[in-house]
C-alpha cells in the first residue's frame, strides 16, 4: 500500500468511528468551550472547574529565602529545596522523585500523605512548605485547599472533602516532622503560570520587555491550564473535566472500561496517561475491521500482556519517531503495510490532540482579555511529559495555534518551556501575598 492509500485508509477508519481530527470544528468547539467556561466561572469554583486562586503578587525577597517544594503529579512526586533571591532563582537542591501513592495500588488519605511525608522528609528543613497537587482542589483563603475530585486513575479512598495542607501536616506530626511550617497549596497549572512569570521577570527568559498576561499549560499524564482574568484573578480551569468536545465510539468504549467512566472526558481523549490505553482500543478495532492484520495485532497484544499493561504513550512516541526502528510496535508489525497504517493512525490521533489543545488555549487567551497587541503578547508556559516528548505534537500545536489563535482570532502569544518551572512556581507561590 503506498503512502497516499495509507493516509486515506487511516482517515476513513477514524472517520467511521468519529475519531478524525477534521470532525472537530474548531470555531464551533471554541464557542461551546467558552460558554461552558463562563457558566462555571459564574459558579466561583463550586462546580470543580474555573477555580479562583487566592495568590497575590510575588514578593521578591530582599535576602535569599529557601522553601520546601513538593510537586504531587499524576505519575510521580518530586520534592526539593528551592532558594530564591533578589535576582530570581538561586538554586534547587535535594531534588528527589518517587511514584505517586495510589498509582500502583489503592491507598487511603492517611496512607497517601504518610508515603509523601516519608518520601520528602529530607527536604523538610525550611519554615515554608509549598505543595502543588495535580488533582482538583478548591483553594482556601488560609492558603490550604480542599480536595474535590480524583482523576488520572489515582486511587485514594476517602480523600474528597479533605484539606491537603491539613492532611499533610497530620502526617508530618505523626512522624515528628511538624514544626509549625507555613503551607501553601496550589495547582500545577498555577505553578506553571507563576513560575513562567517569575522566570521572565527575574532571569530574562525572553528579550521581550512587555507581556500582557501569563498562562500555565500542562500536557502530561493529564491536561489542564491556568490563566489570569482581566481583574487579576488566577483561574485554574480544570480543563480535563470538560466534556464539550465530540467523542468517538472508541473514546466511549475505552472510557467505559476505566475506574471512573464518564469523568474527565476531555483528558481521556488526548492526554499521556490515557493515550496508550486508547490506542490499544483503536488498534484492536483496526484489526477486527481488517485495517491492520490480525497477526500484527496479536503480536502487539502479546507484547503488552507480558508487561501486564496496555500500550504506553512512550510506545506510541517511539514508533512515531521511527516506524521502522527497534521499538515494540515496529517489531510487532507483520509487514510494511501494517507499519504504514499504524503510523498514519498515530499521526492523525496526534493531530486531533493538537487541535483540542489549540481550542482550549485559544479560549484561555480570549478569557484573559490580553494578547491583542502584537507588541504585548501573552506568555504561555508549556510543561508536561507529553508536551515535551510526544513526537510531532509541539510542531502540530504551534502550526494550529498560528493558524487559529493568531491568524483567525488576532491573538498574539509566545510559548516557552521554562526549566524547573513547577518547582520555581511553587516557591514563588509561597513568597506571594
Amino acid at each position: 500500500m503506498d503512502k497516499f492509500d495509507a493516509v486515506a485508509a487511516a482517515r476513513d477508519f477514524l472517520m467511521r468511528h468519529g475519531m478524525y481530527y477534521e470532525q472537530i470544528d474548531p470555531e464551533k468547539e471554541l464557542k461551546k468551550f467558552l460558554a461552558a467556561m463562563e457558566a462555571d466561572f459564574r459558579e466561583n469554583g463550586r462546580t470543580g472547574r474555573m477555580i479562583p486562586n487566592y495568590i497575590g503578587d510575588y514578593r521578591t525577597p530582599v535576602e535569599e529565602k529557601t522553601v520546601t517544594v513538593i510537586d504531587i503529579g499524576g505519575t510521580n512526586v518530586r520534592s526539593a529545596k528551592v532558594t530564591l533571591g533578589p535576582h530570581g532563582l538561586k538554586q534547587i537542591q535535594g531534588l528527589n522523585s518517587f511514584l505517586t501513592p495510589g498509582v500502583a495500588e489503592e491507598t487511603d488519605t492517611a496512607g497517601f500523605y504518610g508515603e509523601v511525608a516519608e518520601g520528602v522528609r529530607d527536604n523538610l528543613v525550611s519554615d515554608e512548605i509549598g505543595i502543588c497537587f495535580s488533582l482538583a482542589t478548591i483553594p482556601q483563603r488560609n492558603r490550604d485547599a480542599v480536595m474535590v475530585a480524583g482523576g488520572k486513575q489515582i486511587r485514594i479512598r476517602d480523600m474528597l472533602g479533605r484539606k491537603v495542607g491539613e492532611s499533610f501536616r497530620q502526617a508530618m506530626a505523626e512522624r515528628g516532622l511538624d514544626r509549625g511550617q507555613r503551607m501553601t497549596v496550589i495547582n500545577d497549572t498555577v505553578a506553571a503560570a507563576l513560575g513562567g512569570r517569575a522566570a521572565f521577570c527575574g532571569t530574562g527568559t525572553s528579550d521581550r520587555t512587555t507581556y500582557s498576561s501569563y498562562i500555565g499549560f500542562i500536557y502530561g499524564t493529564g491536561i489542564n491550564l491556568c490563566y489570569r482574568e482581566p481583574t487579576g484573578e488566577w483561574i485554574n480551569t480544570e480543563t480535563a473535566a470538560y466534556c464539550t468536545f465530540p467523542t468517538g465510539d472508541l473514546d466511549d468504549a475505552f472510557d467505559a472500561g476505566l475506574i471512573d467512566p464518564g469523568g474527565d472526558r476531555l483528558e481521556k481523549m488526548i492526554s499521556g496517561g490515557y493515550q496508550g490505553g486508547l490506542m490499544t482500543c483503536i488498534l484492536e478495532t483496526a484489526a477486527r475491521e481488517n485495517v491492520i492484520s490480525e497477526v500484527t495485532w496479536t503480536a502487539i497484544r502479546d507484547a503488552v500482556s507480558c508487561r501486564r499493561a496496555s500500550l504506553s504513550g512512550a510506545d506510541i512516541s517511539a514508533f512515531t519517531k521511527d516506524p521502522a526502528g527497534d521499538n515494540m510496535i515496529a517489531n510487532a508489525c507483520a509487514d510494511d503495510r501494517d507499519r504504514e497504517m499504524i503510523s498514519r493512525i498515530c499521526d492523525l490521533i496526534t493531530e486531533r490532540s493538537a487541535w483540542v489543545c489549540t481550542v482550549v488555549l485559544t479560549a484561555a487567551l480570549i478569557r484573559s482579555g490580553a494578547g491583542r497587541d502584537p507588541n504585548a503578547p501573552v506568555f504561555i508556559t508549556a510543561e508536561g511529559s507529553t508536551y515535551l516528548k510526544q513526537a510531532d505534537f509541539k510542531e502540530k500545536l504551534m502550526q494550529n495555534m498560528n493558524d487559529f489563535a493568531r491568524n483567525r482570532h488576532g491573538l498574539h502569544f509566545e510559548i516557552y518551556n521554562v526549566p524547573d518551572v513547577i518547582l520555581r512556581g511553587i516557591a514563588v507561590a509561597c513568597l506571594s501575598e
